[in-house]
């Protein structure tokens, strides 16, 4: 395979990737417990947080937070992994992180 047909490839890939990005973004993954709600798009943007019921326990909700964006950051990440796997055929394992 010559440099210009390279070149092609990685621009067909970089056109691909851009399309997975706007899919991605309207992708939502939700992670809730008994406080909280966390919805985050395939981007790893949070795009929500509810929160439930009255609430007396600052420390309590503040892990219940934590604990609900992580499995939702969780979530998204290995949406992101697998369409970016997808457009590169594997060439390129564990590459988003953009």
């Amino acid at each position: 395979m010559g440099f210009f047909d390279q070149m092609k490839q990685m621009m067909e890939m970089k056109t691909k990737m851009e399309e997975v990005k706007k899919k991605l973004d309207s992708m939502e993954v939700y992670a809730e417990n008994e406080l909280v709600r966390v919805v985050a798009n395939g981007n790893r943007r949070i795009k929500d947080i509810s929160i439930k019921g009255g609430i007396d326990d600052k420390l309590k909700l503040e892990n219940s937070i934590a604990a609900a964006t992580n499995e939702a950051m969780e979530k998204a990440e290995a949406i992101l992994q697998k369409e970016f796997a997808a457009v590169s055929g594997g060439m390129f394992p564990g590459m988003p992180g953009m």
